[in-house]
């Protein structure tokens, strides 16, 4: 771990500059996780990105990289859109109040964004996210633990009880173990010296895939162990080892199955899967994880969604090119909400549990198409020519998440979100025309 306080020999591969970038980006992935310190965590972006946009690297340098980058240009759009959409909003207020917690979509991008992290620190920071996220799944698997076997109630284990210690939804920490997962699994790859003590990261394994099971997101189990098999099978035909995949899979199903016999509540969450059907003005209670039975006449994670997303569609209608602007887009979902009878979403304030759709409602179809360029499909298209394997997994999970959830309408997806996009654009420089 004497690579964490760049205390080992590798360290001097990174210049002053390096360093205090890799401090800042510490900081701020330390005090992300912890409750109740926001201002903290807002306090260390700041930091970070004005040490990147007015120390890291000169103006002249980041003019060539914005050339050369056209998604951080995008990216910049994308949030100038959100201030355009809030003064043409019959709320101006509750439009300025979205643009204020989307303000990360514009300040990574072009902070960030505009820097060349080299492969040495790029192999630092993605060390350090992978220690200092196990560490906080670590404590809340301990805290959660003693708060079960105390109150001797197993449900205190799983889902938001997991992550009550740090106060976040388990739902968004999930996608960051499964990014942690990532970054290990990509040092590894490449043998990093940063990982040459396997038995510590093979433990810090165990812990994210406790962790990630335990937190009983579905997205974020199939994301995972879709991965692993995919990376298992890809490995396998390109260096003709059928065994070494036999012996994957078994492994893989064995852990399954001891994950389900272990934690059985997670299952209820897939379970839900099964009952779809809805009806708008039922009033049946909504499943929990923690229940014996799940049954068709509860509103669970699948049907409320699909209730949900039919009531999107609605609201993306009504106005499909430019949207019914950002700070109208709950009120005008609550009317669809109230149309139909939809009590229970209509008194929970459901958003739209689907960032694509949220987009759209809001910007229209100009503003979705600016977002798919800028902030998944250009960095795909630079992803796949340069081959960069850990950025293409990253960009796939958070776009599989969104599809769920509605990130942009929480201070924490927003940064998560676009700390890790400005991340991967910073280390890849486009490859050039011709090549």
């Amino acid at each position: 771990m004497r690579s964490l306080f760049l205390m080992d020999d590798q360290a001097g591969l990174l210049t002053v500059k390096d360093k205090i970038l890799y401090v800042l980006v510490g900081i701020f992935l330390i005090t992300f996780y912890p409750a109740h310190i926001p201002s903290v965590n807002v306090t260390a972006l700041v930091l970070l990105s004005v040490y990147c946009f007015f120390v890291y690297n000169s103006f002249r340098e980041k003019k060539r990289l914005m050339r050369r980058r056209p998604e951080a240009i995008a990216m910049a759009l994308f949030y100038v859109l959100h201030i355009v959409s809030a003064f043409l909003s019959k709320d101006q207020e509750e439009g300025f109040s979205w643009a204020v917690v989307r303000m990360p979509l514009f300040v990574f991008p072009v902070s960030l964004g505009l820097v060349f992290i080299k492969q040495a620190l790029k192999e630092r920071i993605l060390f350090s996210y992978a220690v200092i996220t196990t560490i906080t799944v670590l404590l809340c698997i301990i805290y959660a633990g003693y708060q079960s076997i105390s109150l001797q109630d197993a449900s205190l284990l799983y889902n938001d009880n997991l992550t009550y210690l740090i106060d976040k939804q388990s739902v968004y920490i999930a996608l960051l173990v499964n990014l942690a997962v990532f970054s290990f699994g990509y040092l590894i790859s490449i043998k990093s010296a940063l990982v040459s003590k396997k038995g510590w990261i093979y433990a810090c394994f165990f812990v994210l895939l406790v962790g990630n099971f335990l937190m009983a997101s579905r997205m974020a189990i199939t994301t995972l162990y879709g991965s692993i098999i995919l990376v298992a099978v890809w490995r396998a035909i390109q260096k003709k080892k059928g065994l070494q995949l036999g012996v994957i899979a078994v492994s893989i199903a064995a852990a399954l199955f001891l994950f389900v016999n272990f934690f059985p509540k997670t299952v209820n969450r897939f379970r839900e899967l099964a009952y779809t059907s809805f009806d708008y003005s039922h009033k049946g209670e909504e499943s929990h994880f923690n229940r014996d039975e799940v049954t068709p006449d509860q509103w669970n994670g699948a049907n409320i969604r699909l209730a949900v997303w039919s009531c999107g569609w609605e609201v993306i209608k009504q106005h499909p090119v430019f949207g019914v602007q950002l700070g109208d887009k709950v009120p005008e979902l609550m009317k669809v909400y109230k149309a139909r009878h939809f009590d229970f979403a209509y008194d929970s304030r459901r958003n739209m549990h689907n960032n694509y759709l949220d987009i759209w409602a809001s910007f229209g179809t100009v503003g979705l198409l600016l977002f798919l360029y800028g902030f998944l499909f250009e960095p795909i298209r630079q992803g796949i020519k340069t081959r960069d394997i850990f950025g293409l997994f990253v960009i796939a999970a958070f776009m599989l998440s969104f599809s769920t959830e509605t990130y942009f309408d929480r201070s924490m997806g927003n940064m998560m979100f676009s700390f890790f996009i400005a991340f991967i654009i910073s280390y890849r420089e486009p490859v050039r025309k011709g090549y």
